[in-house]
């Protein structure tokens, strides 16, 4: 099994980051994420994780575009992140 991949963002301000997942179950991970925006004064309900590892590159690069997530400024390093991740 490979490690899952994650897409972990934020409604407002609007951030998110792209990471691979190592040395946690998804669920212990997806738990900790919720408690460490809750610890942070972030509102848990407006913090999302999107599990990517059984989405293909394209169905990525759609779900991020429509989120909003991409811009020109970023473009060419989500791009590049998201390749990283080897997905198919």
């Amino acid at each position: 099994m490979t490690d899952p991949a994650y897409l972990c963002y934020k409604e407002y301000p609007r951030e998110f980051m792209i990471l691979k997942l190592v040395g946690k179950t998804p669920e212990a991970f997806e738990q900790y994420a919720q408690d460490l925006a809750r610890d942070n004064g972030v509102d848990p309900s407006s913090s999302h994780l999107i599990r990517l590892d059984q989405m293909s590159r394209n169905e990525v690069e759609t779900l991020m575009r429509g989120l909003g997530l991409v811009t020109e400024e970023n473009e060419r390093e989500v791009l590049v992140n998201i390749g990283s991740l080897g997905l198919p």
